[in-house]
């Protein structure tokens, strides 16, 4: 109704005088007379003055954004406008500047047949890919590739040259498309469809195009944007397969693989020398040292997360630091894909400084050779080829999208994944040999392999996978922050002082938590009325608007739901000893966060599904040895039982303090495992001896 546009209208008008630079802010005050004016004429006088403002040649950025913002408000269908004010706030204010960018192409603000389509094609071909990568990265898939979709079919029209796909449409829009999965479905049919809707682009790609090969040059003229790196900028991350526990996660894996190098062929053709050499027959490249002594194995270890306090940091340090340095020469290769984070402690242990002899190598992009270029890391990758190495362990593969580009090609004979990240690579086994993975977590082999396209060694059953530390020391404080634990309240995270229920507790990032889980949390809140539960709040509005969405879908009594913000790991730590019950995840489980559970003492139910990241809690519940009776009550075959379990364990004090004492006294079992280096030592010296076959 006309009160509620005036209101909306006031509120609108409030906002943006706040955003006013003081110059346009007195320019304002001093013409509102005239700006709200009935007289036609000082309406038109008004605005051609603003115009001719933002041309003024010494007007500041802030000041013509200033003088456009009140245009845009006055003449809010003002196409050129909207165009301006996207254009200069994209890199200042990008969620103002796709707002601005998406009413250029809504025919109800601008007028029918005055479109940025209409008018200006090309150009929204440009900001119609813009939008579809900005709202993929805010987890609005939907959204994303709406426009996305949009920005291929208006490439068709006879805007692109034959080196950007000409009328085949264009290969950015395209690659993204066949790339896309939702990183944040609404629902399971959703999912379903983000999958089949990917898969169908893949195959147009693949298989009915003639234009493939990717033109990186070209492609930075046409979007701009992608000029930091085409290859993130237009082919999207294999990171969400591994929730994606319904699909064939090797299959999708290697049609990634297949399509990233398919758009830039020179990923996949490095080969180290060393290694040809060998292939030639060249016995040299197996030769002991000049005292006889075998020689060491070269072991490269690559990844992109080794900064301090990174769960993979936390997960392989203890083993890398512990394996025999006569057996091993030891190289760290840090890919600073995140910036200059330093380096963990633990990696240089056995460093020259310290006494030793590893070494550590820090590799980063170098923006003046670098951008532009899509396969840009072969240019590390020929860095690393000269120093010869015999394994090449990638401890997070699929995370890491410089190491993913990387691991195409071949720096060591033998080259392996592992679980730092727990999927498939989906390269061929010709080229990344080996995944390292744990029976332990796993289904049987038998099953399991179908979930890889390496071949898959294990950490035998009853052997631990990795040499772990306490996470608290002192009893009460942070080994990763310093800060104690201790002196916190429900009312320190924003939840009811004086809640007397049960307090179900899931910290996981949300783009973590698939649809899957919905019915399980909602199924136990109706089961329990007087239980309330604690979620990680997601870090988009997008996000956790869904999020919302979907547990209201799940019939989730909403009233009794609480979110709370990312937490420093001391005051995390705290909370989970707040809660009651701790509920794994469901399909992709917790693994760093199941330990620092179980080491307060906390207990988990968790569900285990079939892919290796959804059975990590069963793993530690198996190591530490639980009581069967105990280990019952937490794990879970079915939705029903994990709802069941769940809600014994927070109505049931007397039950739930046994499941916690057992837990307490078990959990050492996990901790400064030998067995651990002892097995991983096995596996690489069976790889390398593999290799030399």
């Amino acid at each position: 109704g006309d009160d509620n546009f005036m209101v909306q209208q006031q509120l609108h008008m409030k906002a943006l005088l706040d955003q006013l630079p003081p110059s346009v802010l007195a320019y304002f005050e001093s013409h509102k007379d005239v700006a709200f004016s009935e007289n036609t004429e000082d309406i038109v006088h008004f605005f051609n003055d603003l115009n001719a403002r933002i041309e003024w040649p010494g007007i500041s950025p802030e000041e013509k954004i200033g003088y456009l913002r009140l245009l845009a408000f006055y003449q809010p269908g003002h196409l050129l406008t909207l165009l301006r004010l996207g254009e200069m706030l994209t890199a200042l204010n990008p969620p103002e500047a796709m707002f601005y960018y998406e009413r250029c192409f809504d025919p109800t603000i601008v007028g029918e047949g005055k479109t940025v389509v209409d008018q200006f094609p090309h150009f929204a071909f440009v900001v119609a890919n813009l939008l579809g990568r900005y709202h993929m990265n805010e987890q609005n898939n939907q959204k994303g590739m709406k426009y996305t979709k949009m920005a291929f079919e208006l490439s068709k029209q006879n805007l692109l040259p034959p080196e950007l796909g000409g009328n085949e449409g264009d290969t950015c829009s395209l690659l993204t498309l066949a790339t896309s999965m939702d990183t944040f479905p609404a629902s399971l049919e959703a999912a379903d469809a983000s999958i089949k809707t990917m898969n169908s682009y893949a195959d147009l790609y693949l298989n009915h195009r003639e234009t493939t090969e990717f033109n990186d040059e070209f492609t930075v003229i046409a979007l701009p944007l992608s000029v930091q790196d085409p290859y993130i900028h237009c082919a999207l991350t294999l990171f969400p397969l591994s929730f994606y526990y319904r699909e064939d996660v090797a299959a999708i894996a290697s049609q990634h693989y297949n399509i990233v190098t398919r758009a830039w062929p020179k990923l996949k053709e490095y080969v180290a020398p060393h290694i040809l050499e060998m292939s030639s027959g060249d016995e040299s490249c197996h030769e002991n040292s000049a005292d006889d002594k075998p020689k060491r194995i070269s072991l490269a270890i690559l990844s992109g997360t080794m900064q301090v306090g990174h769960s993979v940091s936390e997960d392989f340090g203890g083993v890398l630091s512990r394996l025999s340095r006569e057996l091993f020469k030891i190289t760290y290769v840090y890919i600073h894909e995140q910036g200059d984070l330093p380096i963990d402690p633990i990696f240089e242990e056995h460093t020259e400084e310290n006494g030793g002899d590893d070494e550590i190598i820090h590799l980063y992009k170098n923006a003046e050779i670098d951008a532009g270029k899509g396969a840009w890391p072969v240019r590390l990758v020929e860095e690393m080829g000269k120093l010869r190495f015999d394994l090449a362990l990638y401890l997070d593969m699929t995370m890491s999208r410089i190491a993913r580009r990387m691991a195409m090609s071949r720096i060591a004979p033998v080259q392996l994944n592992t679980h730092g990240h727990p999927i498939t690579s989906g390269i061929p086994n010709s080229t990344v040999q080996f995944f390292v993975s744990w029976a332990e977590a796993e289904l049987p082999v038998d099953q399991a392999q179908a979930h890889y396209s390496e071949k898959l060694l294990l950490i035998p059953h009853g052997k631990m996978h990795q040499y772990y530390q306490r996470r608290i020391i002192n009893e009460s404080v942070s080994r990763l922050s310093g800060v104690s634990v201790e002196g916190y309240t429900l009312e320190s995270f924003g939840l009811p002082r004086s809640h007397d229920g049960a307090i179900y507790l899931n910290m996981q990032k949300p783009f973590k938590i698939h649809p899957e889980f919905d019915e399980l949390l909602c199924g136990i809140l109706n089961k329990d009325s007087t239980g309330i539960a604690v979620l990680h709040k997601a870090n988009t509005m997008d996000a956790h608007q869904i999020f919302l969405d979907r547990l209201e879908s799940a019939k989730c009594p909403m009233s009794r739901l609480y979110f709370v913000e990312q937490q420093p790991h001391h005051s995390l730590i705290a909370l989970y000893k707040l809660c009651t019950i701790v509920l794994d995840s469901y399909p992709a489980g917790g693994c760093t966060t199941s330990r620092e559970v179980l080491e307060v003492g906390k207990a988990i139910v968790s569900l285990p599904a079939r892919l290796l990241g959804g059975r990590w809690t069963l793993a530690y519940y198996n190591m530490m040895e639980l009581d069967d009776e105990i280990k019952q009550k937490l794990v879970a075959s079915s939705f029903e039982e994990y709802i069941d379990y769940a809600v014994q364990l927070g109505t049931n004090s007397t039950l739930l303090r046994n499941v916690e004492e057992e837990i307490d006294l078990k959990f050492p079992n996990l901790l400064g495992r030998k067995d651990a280096v002892e097995e991983w030592q096995n596996i690489l010296l069976q790889a390398h001896k593999d290799a030399m076959v």
